[in-house]
């Protein structure tokens, strides 16, 4: 799945719109993608051993890691296989049948979400939200307020 590819109207359980996410949005596998091709636009793998460090820069270890972001690093969504493959918080939520942790009363005291930067903003939308189905919540989540 490249960039361009990635199913960006999805929702997490944890509330994480995929096309607020830069690998769900396929933002990352763009900029590798752009990135490569300014590499060879522009030759530096040529000029850069006169530059500092430049010498030291295994361009071919580059090449092959930024095609692997291209084709590695557009998630495919937690619907459809894509997430961190052990998220304690999508593995609880279908434990308990919940297409959001809105709908969860632990919400509040949920300590599966410590792990994610925007823990705390997260839990307050989802709370926000509660009673929205995901197709309500994507939908009011993507409109503009």
């Amino acid at each position: 799945m490249t960039g361009t590819e990635c199913d960006n109207m999805q929702a997490g359980p944890c509330g994480i719109l995929c096309s607020s996410c830069p690998l769900g949005s396929g933002m990352v596998a763009e900029l590798a993608e752009r990135t490569r091709q300014l590499i060879k636009e522009y030759k530096i793998p040529e000029w850069s051993p006169f530059a500092p460090e430049g010498k030291e820069i295994d361009w071919s270890m580059v090449d092959r890691g930024l095609g692997w972001m291209i084709k590695y690093t557009c998630c495919a969504g937690c619907e459809s296989g894509g997430g961190p493959p052990d998220c304690a918080i999508r593995s609880c939520a279908r434990e308990r049948g919940y297409d959001l942790c809105s709908s969860c009363p632990d919400l509040d005291s949920c300590t599966k979400f410590d792990w994610l930067r925007d823990a705390s903003a997260l839990k307050a939308i989802l709370k926000e939200n509660r009673g929205r189905s995901k197709e309500e919540y994507i939908k009011a989540s993507r409109s503009p307020s």
